[in-house]
Parts: C-alpha cells; sequence; structure tokens
C-alpha cells in the first residue's frame, strides 16, 4: 500500500532529495527553482496550444475570430473556445511568472 503523503511533505521531500545531491544549496531554493519552472512549463505549453491553433487555421486569434463570426462551424466553435482559453491561460501564467521573477529579484536586493 501506498503510504499517503500531503503535498507539502512531497514537496519537501522532492527539495531535501535535491539539496542532498548537491542539486541546490537549500531547500527553499529548489521549492522555489522547482516552482518557477512549473509556471514557466505552463506557460511553454499554452504557447503551444495557440502556435497549434495559428498553424491549424493560418492566422491569429484575432482574424479568426472576424472571419467565422456567425458562421463558424461546431468544430471551429470549439477550437475558438479552446483557443480563447488557451489565451487566458497564457495571460495569467506570465502574469505569475513575472511576479515571481520580480519577487526573486527584490529579495536579491535584499
Amino acid at each position: 500500500m501506498i503510504p499517503v503523503l500531503s503535498p507539502i511533505k512531497v514537496i519537501d521531500r522532492v527539495a531535501t532529495s535535491l539539496v542532498a545531491k548537491q542539486r541546490y544549496p537549500t531547500v527553499e531554493k529548489a521549492i522555489w527553482e522547482l516552482a518557477l519552472s512549473s509556471v514557466r512549463d505552463k506557460t511553454v505549453y499554452y504557447r503551444r496550444r495557440i502556435r497549434k491553433l495559428e498553424n491549424k487555421y493560418s492566422t491569429d486569434f484575432d482574424m479568426f475570430t472576424a472571419r467565422f463570426k456567425n458562421q463558424a462551424t461546431p468544430s471551429e466553435e470549439d477550437d475558438w473556445l479552446a483557443w480563447r482559453s488557451a489565451r487566458s491561460m497564457l495571460a495569467d501564467w506570465q502574469k505569475s511568472y513575472q511576479d515571481m521573477i520580480h519577487e526573486s529579484l527584490q529579495d536579491a536586493a535584499l
């Protein structure tokens, strides 16, 4: 049976392991870098989703929206919703990433 661990314990174990392997100087630094990497990965993921739709329709979101307004097929409507969602999520993850970088720079200045 797999023991049930809280998310905090899992993160702490991973970070402690990385520090023990001398990948990071402290547990806090390891956790920070893991979080930053995770947020960066999300931005990459949503950029790829957007790029895939841009390639599929050979246009950007705004042109796609104008072109298919009131005449889109159900499949195109599904893509439009996915595209809009990806743009929103990308903006949110980019903001989180920038906030984290800004916080990191402020901490470094102290």
